[in-house]
């Protein structure tokens, strides 16, 4: 088993551009919509969906743009990226305005990060070993 994408919700197709490409070098694949009569089938929501997918080798994301400011509610979800520096990654993300959360490792040099989206969508990033 494999999983094939992930699907999060973003404001706006600048603020995913900005995320999914320019930090995470992602490629824009595709821009499509699902039909409101699909999303109230999926989702309970009678609304058409703009959606961006974002690929490369290793990842594919389904970016759902609702156009709409509220952040994301839930605190826990999170999905994990593997990157092979994630120095370089931090720095990136913080010159980018992104929120970044280090938090040091128990007894040792090593420490958790976390990214977040401008969405507050929440990603642990760890490095390849």
């Amino acid at each position: 088993m494999k999983i094939d994408h992930i699907a999060i919700a973003c404001n706006s197709e600048f603020d995913s551009d900005k995320f999914f490409t320019d930090l995470l070098g992602l490629k824009k694949v595709r821009k499509f919509m699902v039909s409101s009569e699909l999303i109230v089938k999926f989702f309970g929501r009678k609304k058409e969906q703009e959606v961006i997918r974002y690929e490369n080798e290793n990842l594919s994301v389904e970016v759902f743009i609702i156009n709409d400011n509220r952040e994301a509610k839930d605190i826990y979800t999170h999905s994990c990226l593997t990157v092979k520096n994630r120095d370089r990654l931090v720095e990136k993300a913080s010159s980018m305005g992104f929120t970044v959360i280090k938090v040091p490792r128990k007894n040792s040099n090593d420490y958790y990060l976390f990214i977040k989206d401008s969405f507050q969508n929440l990603y642990e990033i760890k490095e390849e070993l």
